[in-house]
């Protein structure tokens, strides 16, 4: 039975609209992608869907357009994600038909919770489907589901499923289908009288669930069997040690450690041989082309700012393949159960762990996540918290300078490297920095409240490799998409800056400038070892033609407007391409690698053969001739991106979800004002014991 407002896929076809209702945290979002064939991100923690998703899909000549909903644990919305389940259940979206067929996605080992929701759904008069996930599982811990009995009993089909196998997956589509094509199943009946019976002591709502759980009982006599679980008290066991504040912490610790840490070594060969196919191609291109603007754009500008990114992409790929297993296999639950107790002590809900945990990769769907929490204080506070976290964006930042510039030397064990141990320190600054925040907040303006976090822990299971080779995949994808897109269009607008304008005349006047000061340093006899040397390097052919394009891109257009920055990245240990390449990355911080390939490209003569990080190592001030990179320099460069806020999209979302043009501009100019302070005081501690 198809709805009048239904959409017309064409020809007269009408499609069906189909939407999937569950708890958070029953597998909806893996049900849609096995369905539609629509990769989407899945996890299994509450929030990780705060927003519908539609995908389409054939089945049995019908085209279907399915609609992934939030998580709502009934039809009584308390969140803004939770209205917009229930509007879309009751068809009251303008745009949208109403459905056609709602798909209650209940937990096979958890029934007697889930049926709650379907006994609400089975009351709004629209074709109902019930599937049950998790079906492996619950056979594993000795659930039998006598499936047929439960259908018969509520009036509508039930089918079991395992959805990252794809078992059950074209059995329940043709439910679907058969479904919206025929009756509607009976609303629960009897409610009523159970809760009059239930007395007046007890609220509307309390004998609202009474009546229902009690309804709930009578469909499930029979119907659900269990027998002792194996494994179920070691699983028990782990669980006491990983949520344990001491030893709990302690395995997060030793978890991260090796995360960071190998992703150096394993991912170093791959990275070698991308650096080295890059420097053949840039040498292939410029032997092919005659010395001109369009060889200097493909190899100096192209190939400069998206290889300079691109070599990054295996390690990106590794860590993202960690966390993919760290989450499937259960154990990012257990993390989020055990920073609860850190976040309750700074004054934030339990429940803003998931989208700062969701910030880890990117701040916008984080802030996204916020919407599942109902307090409005604790929204936006988590809100503006979530940029403080370390994103996948500036992970190429941080691997980038830790590899190059901090020593590789063991810590304590020999597989705990100095890199590695940065590398966490870099994630954990953002993590401290925004509980301080949060704590200074929660303490004066803001006031405390306290609402309780209630989640439910998975199961221990093995990550299935299609699930995290596909979260891999979605990762490095994005990332080479942002390469080959918005860092290389940045790295052709940086190119040009940096090439023009270009005025011979004044080229010469400032090389013969320079020479002259390095001969009146000579003849003062001041420490003339070093001006002798450069002056003889600039008598050398490579040593005059690294020279002229130090002056050519310092009078271009880029470089002008560099100096013109320069006294205000200067107190933080930058040269004026430092601070143009921070400059640029405002935007978007993903293109602050091309961009310093770009400027680091050019004018550093021989030297500068070779990667990224061997172009920055020979990098020297424009004055004197010291090396521009150095620990204390790279250090601050990278607690800078760790808490500056450079990424527009990221604003603008606050913007949307806060209602407000205030907010986005108070989160750019504080976290801006907080990272200059930051990496000010590091770049000033750091050369206080290592030397600048």
């Amino acid at each position: 039975m198809a709805s009048p407002a239904s959409s017309v896929a064409g020809a007269g076809e009408t499609v069906l609209t189909v939407v999937l209702a569950g708890n958070p945290n029953v597998g909806k979002s893996s049900l849609f992608t096995a369905l539609a064939g629509v990769p989407t991100r899945v996890g299994n923690y509450p929030g990780v869907t705060v927003e519908r998703k539609v995908g389409r899909f054939t089945h049995g000549g019908r085209a279907i357009d399915l609609v992934d909903l939030p998580g709502v644990y009934g039809l009584v919305p308390r969140s803004p994600d939770e209205q917009a389940a229930v509007d879309a259940l009751a068809g009251r979206v303008p745009g949208m038909a109403p459905p056609d067929c709602a798909v209650v996605v209940a937990d096979a080992t958890n029934l007697e919770r889930n049926l709650y929701l379907a006994s609400q759904v089975l009351g709004l008069g629209v074709p109902v489907v019930v599937a049950l996930t998790q079906s492996d599982v619950a056979g594993a811990e000795g659930i039998t589901i006598d499936h047929a009995l439960l259908a018969a009993r509520l009036g509508c089909p039930v089918v079991p499923v395992v959805a990252p196998a794809r078992q059950g997956i074209p059995a329940l589509a043709s439910a679907i289908v058969a479904a919206a094509a025929g009756p509607v199943p009976p609303a629960p009946a009897g409610l009523e009288a159970i809760a009059a019976a239930a007395g007046p002591e007890h609220s509307p709502a309390a004998r609202e669930a009474i009546a229902r759980y009690a309804w709930i009982e009578r469909q499930l006599a029979g119907v659900v069997t269990r027998r002792p679980p194996a494994g179920a008290a070691a699983a028990r066991q782990i669980d006491e040690l990983l949520t344990h504040p001491l030893s709990g912490t302690l395995a997060f610790v030793l978890a991260m450690l090796a995360m960071f840490s190998s992703i150096y070594w394993l991912a170093a060969p791959v990275m070698d041989g991308i650096e080295a196919g890059v420097a053949a191609l840039g040498g292939a291109v410029r032997g092919l082309l005659p010395e001109g603007p369009i060889a200097s754009l493909l190899v100096d500008g192209i190939l400069a700012g998206a290889g300079s990114v691109v070599v990054f992409v295996p390690q990106i790929a590794l860590l993202f393949a960690f966390v993919a297993l760290l989450e499937s296999s259960g154990y990012l639950a257990r993390a989020a159960f055990l920073m609860d107790r850190l976040l309750a002590g700074v004054g934030l809900s339990g429940r803003s762990f998931i989208p700062l945990l969701s910030s880890f990769a990117c701040a916008i769907p984080g802030i996204m996540a916020t919407r599942s929490i109902e307090n409005r204080r604790d929204r936006l506070l988590t809100i503006m918290l979530a940029p403080l976290m370390s994103c996948s964006a500036r992970l190429p930042v941080y691997l980038l300078f830790c590899g190059a510039f901090v020593p590789d030397r063991a810590v304590g064990l020999p597989f705990i490297r100095l890199p590695a141990l940065v590398l966490l320190g870099l994630y954990a600054l953002g993590v401290v920095v925004a509980a301080a925040v949060a704590w200074l907040l929660t303490q004066s303006v803001l006031g405390r409240s306290r609402q309780p976090f209630v989640m439910e822990l998975p199961r221990w299971r093995w990550p299935l490799p299609g699930v995290v080779l596909r979260r891999v995949a979605e990762a490095a994808g994005s990332f080479l998409h942002n390469a080959g897109t918005l860092i290389m269009a940045v790295s052709v607008v940086i190119w040009a800056l940096t090439t023009y304008p270009r005025d011979e005349a004044a080229i010469d006047a400032e090389v013969a400038a320079r020479r002259g000061a390095l001969e009146r340093r000579i003849a003062a006899g001041t420490e003339p070892a070093a001006p002798a040397a450069e002056l003889a390097r600039l008598d050398t052919p490579a040593g005059l033609a690294a020279a002229r394009r130090g002056a050519a891109q310092r009078q271009s257009f880029l470089g002008r407007a560099g100096r013109l920055v320069e006294p205000l990245v200067r107190p933080l240990g930058w040269d004026w391409r430092i601070g143009c390449a921070v400059l640029a990355s405002f935007p978007a911080r993903e293109v602050v690698l091309g961009t310093l390939g770009v400027l680091y490209d050019l004018g550093d003569g021989d030297d500068a053969e070779g990667g990224l990080a061997a172009r920055l190592h020979a990098a020297t001030w424009d004055d004197t001739g010291r090396p521009v990179f150095t620990l204390p320099v790279a250090l601050s460069i990278m607690v800078f991106f760790a808490l500056c806020a450079q990424c527009a999209s990221t604003l603008v979302v606050i913007g949307r979800e806060t209602g407000s043009a205030v907010w986005p501009v108070v989160s750019f100019l504080s976290m801006t004002l907080l990272a200059w302070v930051a990496a000010w005081l590091t770049f000033t501690v750091a050369s206080g014991l290592v030397g600048g």
